[in-house]
């Protein structure tokens, strides 16, 4: 227990851990009627001389610190989860995510949910993920916030926070069907988009980008410190301040590779910065 609680003090460790334990609590009593069944009955000394209940609570603190680290559904710590509606092909979907603690990790899902957000069980700063939807015939407009930032006033919503559910960040996973423009704002972000279709995207933060290739030209906009990893041949421009392989055409703030258009357009904000790496497909 002493070691959990250094754990959650941390921050390695989410406060959410001892809800699980909580809520295994059938496994403890299971435990502990065991423990007086065998000391009831078990006249031999050593082993009732044990101390055996002590060893039965550190045995369920250890079984319900496993179940919280193997992420099984249906535990408190696993509550904050979000699933989105079934993903449609073709649909054009504009999600968004605003973060202002916390890391952002974003790729492709692993559901046949447009989108899903998981919550790493490591400990941090980053509260409940709340989902804003509205879906036409076409496409839809879904929003993740902190479950601590104001909801829009039309909505005549309440959102009860947690403050047990605290964690390192979010997981996002987004569905490869629908074709995506992306809006992320986070203090970090981890995103690989090169199995996912982009319309286009805005980053505000910092972190690291991967892409593959455009499906014609796409817009990208990005306003803080950016690593930016694009395929060895795709078509890709910069205009802003950035560090980009010494193979691309510059000129003045502008440079690129490939045919001028054709593929990702990056525009830098004032005041942030990218640097490009190419990697093999």
């Amino acid at each position: 227990m002493a070691v959990l609680l250094l754990g959650v003090a941390v921050r390695f460790i989410s406060p959410a851990i001892f809800l699980d334990i909580a809520s295994l609590w059938p496994i403890g009593a299971v435990l502990l009627a065991a423990g007086w069944v065998v000391k009831a009955i078990w006249s031999y000394q050593p082993i009732s001389d044990a101390p055996i209940f002590a060893l039965l609570v550190f045995s369920w603190l250890v079984i319900s610190t496993s179940f919280y680290f193997a992420d099984l559904p249906g535990l408190p710590s696993s509550s904050a989860d979000l699933r989105g509606p079934p993903a449609v092909s073709g649909h054009l979907n504009t999600f968004t995510v605003e973060m202002t603690e916390g890391s952002l990790t974003l790729g492709q899902g692993t559901s046949a949910s447009a989108y899903q957000v998981d919550m790493p069980r490591r400990g941090g700063g980053a509260g409940i993920p709340v989902a804003l939807e509205s879906f036409e015939e076409e496409g839809g407009e879904i929003r993740v916030i902190d479950a601590r930032e104001p909801l829009p006033s039309d909505l005549n919503l309440s959102v009860q926070d947690n403050g047990w559910l605290r964690f390192q960040g979010w997981e996002v996973g987004l569905h490869t069907e629908p074709t995506w423009d992306l809006t992320l704002s986070a203090p970090a972000i981890t995103a690989d988009l090169q199995t996912l279709k982009i319309a286009a995207l805005q980053a505000t933060g910092g972190g690291t980008i991967r892409m593959g290739e455009a499906a014609g030209p796409v817009e990208i906009s990005v306003a803080g410190s950016f690593t930016l990893e694009v395929p060895e041949q795709a078509a890709v421009e910069v205009l802003g301040a950035a560090i980009v392989p010494e193979e691309w055409t510059v000129d003045e703030d502008m440079a690129w590779f490939g045919e001028p258009g054709a593929g990702w357009h990056i525009m830098v904000a004032e005041g942030g910065s990218v640097q490009i790496l190419t990697f093999t497909e």
